[in-house]
């Protein structure tokens, strides 16, 4: 099933769709994911381990000066762990639910800001802002992830200053509001496993369409 930008239609659940990062107007990452939920209130879905996915070859090191060098070739590449991408509609934030691959031992949630997601035709591309606040699986406190990573990605360019200023604003009024007022939501994301029949989605060749 596809769905045009501007198409009223929802993706429903176990559809196949395509979860794009996109810097610079380019893909930096092309994920398939199954739809877990998809209305007006929220946008879910799951990635599933062993998932081949395309990404740059490149070190959590050399990812950002790749990213300010504007020139990068995509490979496919295995994805680890289980993840749910929870969104609200409209809202620079997603909550990620993760658990080890092996066990599905819950390891926490990951509040993730990025540009809200934008429907597409294969399904959902966003960009990521590169810090994350890591909520843990006791719901005591949040923290932050990737500060430098994020100073760095200021000083190259890829974020200015008010931005980064805003980012951080919003993260903390979303990790602020899940441990006070979501805890029940939370758990009920943790406690989500997928249907025992859904397959592993494979990148369509559509992949790179805008």
């Amino acid at each position: 099933m596809e769905h045009s930008e501007n198409d009223n239609r929802r993706w429903v659940s176990g559809d196949h769709v395509i979860f794009r990062q996109i810097w610079a107007g380019k893909v930096w990452a092309a994920i398939p994911v199954t739809i877990v939920e998809d209305n007006a209130q929220l946008v879910s879905v799951y990635v599933r381990p062993g998932t081949e996915f395309a990404a740059p070859l490149c070190s959590r090191g050399e990812y950002l000066s790749v990213m300010a060098g504007r020139e990068w070739s995509l490979q496919m590449l295995p994805w680890y762990g289980h993840h749910l991408w929870t969104s609200v509609p409209g809202t620079p934030c997603s909550i990620w639910s993760l658990w080890s691959e092996s066990n599905w031992k819950h390891q926490g949630w990951k509040i993730n800001p990025e540009l809200p997601l934008k429907r597409t035709s294969i399904g959902f591309d966003t960009t990521d802002h590169v810090i994350d606040a890591i909520i843990q699986r006791d719901l005591s406190r949040w923290d932050w992830k990737d500060e430098d990573e994020f100073a760095k990605a200021i000083e190259l360019g890829l974020i200015s200053s008010d931005d980064a200023i805003r980012i951080r604003q919003v993260t903390v009024q979303v990790a602020n509001d899940a441990l006070s007022q979501q805890g029940d939501r939370l758990h009920a994301l943790a406690n989500w496993r997928p249907p025992s029949n859904w397959t592993n989605p494979i990148l369509a060749g559509n992949w790179r369409v805008f």
